[in-house]
């Protein structure tokens, strides 16, 4: 998959996504959704999505599933009736880790993680730019 938004380097000041990143597939995918979102952006970016350690997973409504090792929940997704979301095209679910690793490297810009909370526990992640 390549990731590239229609619009000219510089063309914002700020990207938002909500739920988003989550969707675009593989960890690779995931990090050019980053910079692609970077290089639309003159000030910054806000790039929000769940945190694969929240209890419940938001796109099934199932608990904690999917805490097990990606390729064994997603095999109890399918068996459940939930093919699209065992599939890595449709949910790739990242933590606070993997936004980290996502944005290693990337000069030019300060990162920062932060959190949503729900009932006290992280359940959405805030990836937040700025130049």
């Amino acid at each position: 998959m390549h990731f590239h938004l229609p619009f000219s380097t510089g063309t914002f000041d700020l990207v938002h996504s909500s739920a988003v990143l989550e969707h675009v597939g593989s960890s690779e995918n995931q990090v050019r959704m980053i910079i692609e979102c970077l290089r639309v952006s003159r000030r910054g970016i806000f790039l929000t999505t769940p945190n694969r350690w929240f209890p419940i997973e938001f796109h099934t409504q199932l608990p904690l599933l999917h805490w097990l090792p990606t390729p064994v929940y997603r095999v109890i997704y399918q068996t459940l009736g939930y093919g699209f979301f065992a599939e890595q095209a449709n949910l790739n679910l990242m933590t606070q880790a993997n936004l980290n690793c996502a944005t290693a490297g990337l000069i030019g810009w300060r990162f920062q993680v932060d959190s949503a909370r729900l009932l006290g526990l992280k359940s959405n992640l805030i990836l937040v730019a700025r130049r």
